[in-house]
């Protein structure tokens, strides 16, 4: 009897253990969450059940501190209007964090879909092991009433002084030790196997709760990420509607403008052996997204006059017909952000950047492109055809993420020479800037210089890829 308490006590204590979870254990969950993810929703989880309780509170409070983190950029942002240029450089953490939050959903999503499963074969393990235990204690009832009145004292002397002889006298008092040593073993696996069941049950109710609460946790994030998105196009909207006029307050003209109309004028022969193209190529070939369109960025009033082709750094931008390359500026570091004006010795603001003059079908247009990788804009003076690299993508000056910005403006029938030799400098080419450029739309002006709509020239559609 003595022996059963201890056992009995035992158990108790190490049950206690595992649901308090007393020992303190450091881990390293930010950097192994998908290990520990894994770990929690499978079958051994039972054995790692302090380790799983604090992996829960860990996800808990990363929820908590999402959503904290997004009450703060909110009202500072409300706070700080006149300031948005300093919440426009973050951009780039901010949509870091959505990508993290929406990581974390599809984590929550796959560890909820295998714990589920798993409380399926726990659920079944616990019926097993009751039918066990059932079977168990039936027998011992069983067998201590065969036994109730075997084991008196007159019973048990009987039974050992019928022996016949010396050696049926050892076989019996060797049965009765058999037998009391067989009802000790089963009570020990009658003790075992409430421990486990017990075992299962907590980790079952654990899994249970972590099942709701994860559920509570993904639609959180999902309100956060949604939240932080809803964020991201308040601090653009408000940032864009400023963006064109700031362009505008930028260098317009180029900065070394006699020097350049120099070098065109010397290479003036060269371009007159320029075969118009007879079509348009886009300045992308794949693997590219149309992430802003022209006039208006979509669903605002804010000006856009070109067509952002989105597309990994280092990406190559090509020359979309013959032509010439009139101007590039290379002084701007690949990653710039909302509001920097870096851009000089060209146009403020548009990173590094190139412009051509090609002639389609024997009109002759100002390309426009910008937000270059560093060192990768082809010089100014160069020939080039169709297809050719003049550039690979990059997010320099006022960008919020890898793109080319591309432009188009139809300048008149004349030879692609007549008009580099011609150009005064104007990165407008005559058709102005922010609301002003709009009346210069080819749609609504007669006769050039007028804006092109590059959507329709390259083929492509807002929100596409390709």
């Amino acid at each position: 009897m003595k022996k059963r308490i201890v056992i009995f006590v035992t158990v108790i204590v190490m049950t206690l253990s595992m649901i308090t979870g007393v020992t303190a254990v450091n881990y390293d969950f930010p950097n192994n969450e998908a290990y520990y993810s894994s770990l929690c929703s499978s079958s051994a989880a039972p054995q790692n059940r302090t380790a799983c309780l604090a992996y829960q509170q860990y996800v808990n409070q990363k929820v908590a501190d999402a959503q904290k983190n997004l009450d703060a950029i909110k009202k500072g942002i409300a706070d700080a209007k006149a300031n948005i240029a300093m919440y426009a450089q973050q951009i780039s953490s901010y949509e870091t964090q959505i990508g993290a939050l929406e990581t974390d959903i599809a984590a929550l999503e796959e560890s909820i879909t295998r714990t589920e499963a798993n409380v399926g074969v726990l659920n079944v393990q616990i019926t097993t092991r009751q039918t066990n235990i059932d079977s168990i204690n039936a027998s011992i009832k069983e067998r201590m009433v065969a036994m109730q009145s075997f084991m008196t004292l007159n019973g048990y002397v009987d039974f050992v002084m019928g022996a016949n002889s010396f050696t049926d006298l050892i076989r019996r008092v060797e049965g009765i030790s058999d037998i009391t040593a067989y009802d000790e073993q089963q009570m020990k696996l009658l003790t075992e196997q409430v421990a486990l069941l017990n075992a299962d049950k907590a980790e079952v109710e654990r899994e249970k709760e972590a099942l709701l609460v994860n559920k509570t946790n993904v639609e959180t994030n999902k309100a956060t990420a949604m939240g932080m998105k809803a964020t991201v196009e308040s601090i653009l909207a408000q940032f864009r509607s400023q963006e064109a006029e700031l362009e505008a307050q930028q260098n317009r003209v180029a900065a070394d403008l006699s020097a350049t109309q120099n070098k065109l004028k010397a290479i003036s022969q060269a371009m007159n052996s320029i075969v118009p193209s007879a079509g348009w190529i886009s300045p992308i070939s794949s693997g590219f997204r149309i992430s802003a369109g022209v006039w208006y960025y979509s669903g605002t009033t804010s000006i856009h006059l070109g067509v952002d082709f989105a597309a990994a750094v280092g990406t190559n931008v090509k020359a979309v017909a013959n032509g010439v390359v009139v101007y590039s500026a290379n002084a701007c570091p690949t990653y710039g952000y909302l509001g920097n004006t870096c851009g000089s010795p060209g146009s403020g603001g548009g990173g590094n950047q190139v412009y051509l003059f090609v002639s389609v079908n024997s009109r002759t247009y100002a390309v426009k492109y910008l937000h270059f990788e560093r060192n990768s804009v082809i010089a100014m003076g160069k020939i080039v055809n169709a297809g050719d690299v003049i550039g690979r993508v990059g997010s320099s000056g006022n960008s919020s993420g890898p793109h080319t910005h591309v432009e188009v403006i139809y300048l008149g029938t004349n030879t692609v020479s007549y008009y580099a030799t011609h150009w005064n400098g104007d990165f407008a080419f005559g058709t102005g800037w922010s609301a002003d450029a709009l009346n210069y739309r080819c749609s609504v002006r007669a006769g050039a210089p007028c804006r092109e709509n590059p959507l329709s020239i390259f083929g492509v559609t807002v929100g596409r890829s390709y």
